[in-house]
This record gives structure tokens, C-alpha cells and sequence, in this order.
């Protein structure tokens, strides 16, 4: 049993060994992707060491005229495409800063299609632009472009708040300029809804009806029928009692007695004046 035991422990002591072991061992995919990093690093480093040996002393050494003769004559130290592009961006820099005096190599990068290498060129004004070498895969150079360069570094702190000044007063002012561009244009609605404004066109009002016909009053039973009663005084026979009662009339009106005509005259029984 003792014997037994002793052989589990040792059996289990080996697979653990073995499992430790098989962790500790790098896979495949591990070391391809240390051995590209390597091949890479070594890459960068041969294009590095390419561009700063060739690049500084061709460009400081020579001018554009003395290199495109040299093109003419067949003497180039590339190849021919990325030499003739190389010379437009050497005359590109000399007619911005004069002849190049100053190259300063910077790292290089892996790109998309191949590696990228970057210089700063420094003219006789003391300006610089940023000269960019492309190479392909092979690490062949096969294309340049230039840019203006400007070194944050060597500017004092004075251009540096003078520069952000300018910069915070730029910005202030568009913004103002834009606020009063909208204020004027918000003001303009008023005007343009005055001018668009259609008055609400009154109702006809409602035609009023014509007023019924008043009902014809009856006519006075004198005018029907004309027959003298008893209350009713005769004009004929009592001339002088109807120009006394028209003259009093005319007097409480005010106006002549030839204003009045004299039908016909009544007495009233509850008149209390006799």
C-alpha cells in the first residue's frame, strides 16, 4: 500500500513538471511575432542609418541647379524616378529659404506600404521645412514630400503668449461678429412678417332684416266716418272760438297761427277748463 502511494505522488509530480514545463514553452504565434518585431526594429534602424549617411551631406553639399546637371549626366545615387522628385522639393526649399544649411535626421517610422524617414532642413534665412523620405518594403527610396517646420521648442515665451493673444482675440472676435450676424438677421423677422402679414378680411356682417311694415294704424272714426255727434263743435258756426283756439296754440308753440290748419275740434269731458 505504502509502495502504491509513493508511486501516485511520483507519477503526480511528473505531470505537474510537464504542465509547468509545456506553459513555460512559447507558441508559435509568440515567436513570429518577437521575430517581426526584430526584423522590423532592424529595418527602421537600416533605413535610419541609410537616411542619415546619403541625405545630410548630398543635401548640404550641393544645389538644386548642380544636382539637376548631375541628373542630365546620368549621375544620381538613387534611382532616377525619386531623384527627380527629390529635386523638386530641393527647389521648392531654396526658393522659399535659400540653399539648405542644416540637416537634422529624425526617427523612422513603419508606414502602410514601407517605412517613413523625416529630416528638418534648415535654410540661409534660418527657416526650416520638414523634408519626408518614403521607402518600400525593400527599403528602396521611392518618394519625397516637403512641409513648413516650425520648432515649438526654440520659441521664447513671449512669441508663445503673443501668439496664443493673437489667437484668443481672433477667435472673440468671430465669435461677436457671428452673434451680431444672427442678432441683426432675428431682428429682420419682424419686417419681413410685417410685409407678409394678410389682414383678416371682415365678415360681411349679417344683413339686417328689413323692418316689418308697422300695422296701419286704424283711422280715426272722424275720418271713416264723418258723421258729427254730439261732442264734436261746428267750424262753420263758431269762427271766432277756432281762431281764438289756434292763436293759443300757435302762442304755447311759439310759431304763427298760419302754420296751423284747423280740422275739426272736440270737447273733452274730464277737461276741468270750460
Amino acid at each position: 500500500m505504502k509502495n502504491l502511494k509513493k508511486i501516485f505522488m511520483a507519477l503526480l509530480c511528473v505531470m505537474i513538471i510537464s504542465v509547468g514545463l509545456t506553459g513555460c514553452d512559447k507558441t508559435s504565434s509568440q515567436i513570429e511575432a518577437e521575430n517581426q518585431e526584430a526584423i522590423k526594429a532592424a529595418n527602421l534602424e537600416s533605413v535610419r542609418t541609410y537616411t542619415g549617411e546619403h541625405f545630410p551631406q548630398f543635401l548640404t553639399s550641393i544645389d538644386s541647379a548642380t544636382f539637376e546637371q548631375k541628373l542630365a549626366e546620368g549621375q544620381c545615387f538613387v534611382t532616377v524616378p525619386f531623384s527627380n522628385d527629390l529635386l523638386n522639393r530641393m527647389q521648392q526649399f531654396e526658393g522659399t529659404h535659400g540653399k539648405i544649411k542644416d540637416v537634422l535626421v529624425q526617427d523612422a517610422e513603419k508606414a502602410d506600404n514601407g517605412f517613413v524617414d523625416r529630416m528638418i532642413l534648415t535654410g540661409e534665412d534660418g527657416g526650416q521645412m520638414q523634408l519626408t523620405i518614403n521607402y518600400d518594403k525593400s527599403l528602396n527610396p521611392i518618394s519625397a514630400s516637403i512641409l513648413e517646420y516650425s520648432d515649438d521648442s526654440k520659441e521664447t515665451l513671449g512669441s508663445k503668449m503673443a501668439t496664443a493673444g493673437s489667437n484668443t482675440i481672433t477667435g472673440l472676435l468671430v465669435v461677436f461678429c457671428v452673434l451680431v450676424g444672427l442678432s441683426l438677421i432675428i431682428s429682420c423677422f419682424r419686417f419681413l412678417q410685417k410685409g407678409g402679414e394678410v389682414k383678416p378680411q371682415k365678415k360681411d356682417a349679417p344683413k339686417k332684416s328689413a323692418p316689418a311694415p308697422a300695422p296701419a294704424k286704424a283711422a280715426p272714426a272722424a275720418a271713416a266716418a264723418p258723421v258729427q255727434t254730439a261732442e264734436e263743435i261746428d267750424l262753420a258756426k263758431n269762427a271766432e272760438l277756432v281762431a281764438v283756439i289756434a292763436a293759443a296754440i300757435a302762442a304755447s308753440e311759439g310759431t304763427q297761427v298760419e302754420g296751423y290748419v284747423v280740422r275739426s275740434i272736440k270737447r273733452l269731458h274730464n277737461n276741468k277748463w270750460r
